[in-house]
């Protein structure tokens, strides 16, 4: 279907008035849901794709996909179906058995955690799999696990040595705010006498 083949004014979503669709409009919580039945509200009212996408200052291109799936989907146009995406390229079995494996820790590191591509290597070795990098640590956080390393220290960062001076310097103007809350309860003494 081409643009212009794209239906308008009462011809356009015809078993649904323009009444039923401002009162929808009016009953939607979804935002983009809204914005979509706002476009499906002015294409009844006869407007041009352009001028939809002027007004709701979105592409040309997207207010026609819009309005085409109202025009095939009818009102439910308004809702976006999910995609599904890629299949896992692991069984629910298989990612049970490694969620087993990486809860019991590695075998040769001591720390007990497990790092990335350790965990890619488990999985090439035994299930034949490859993943990605990025891919690891989806798996790492579908799994229920976080990162448990810290980060390396910024070169800038301060020595130990530093930080020790640091805190050891005494802070005079503390103990002047100290003096002078010992000194209020006295003042309202004298104020209430």
């Amino acid at each position: 279907m081409t643009m212009w083949q794209l239906e308008k004014g009462e011809l356009f979503l015809s078993e649904i008035s323009l009444k039923r669709l401002k009162q929808l409009y009016k009953k939607e919580t979804n935002g983009k849901a809204k914005l979509r039945l706002l476009a499906a509200i002015h294409r009844k009212r006869g407007k041009s794709i352009d001028n939809i996408a002027e007004l709701l200052e979105k592409p040309r291109k997207t207010v026609h996909g819009w309005l085409t799936c109202f025009q095939e989907r009818g009102i439910s146009g308004k809702d976006s179906i999910k995609q599904e995406g890629r299949p896992c390229k692991l069984t629910a079995k298989q990612r049970k058995e490694l969620i087993k494996k990486l809860e019991k820790g590695p075998l040769y590191n001591p720390s007990g955690l497990w790092t990335a591509k350790e965990v890619r290597n488990l999985i090439r070795n035994k299930y034949g799999v490859l993943y990605g990098r990025t891919n690891m640590w989806k798996i790492f956080i579908a799994a229920g696990f976080t990162p448990q390393v810290p980060r390396k220290k910024h070169y800038k960062t301060a020595s130990i040595e530093q930080i020790e001076r640091f805190k050891k310097t005494p802070n005079k103007r503390q103990d002047a705010t100290e003096r002078k809350v010992l000194l209020w309860p006295q003042k309202t003494k004298q104020h209430l006498a």
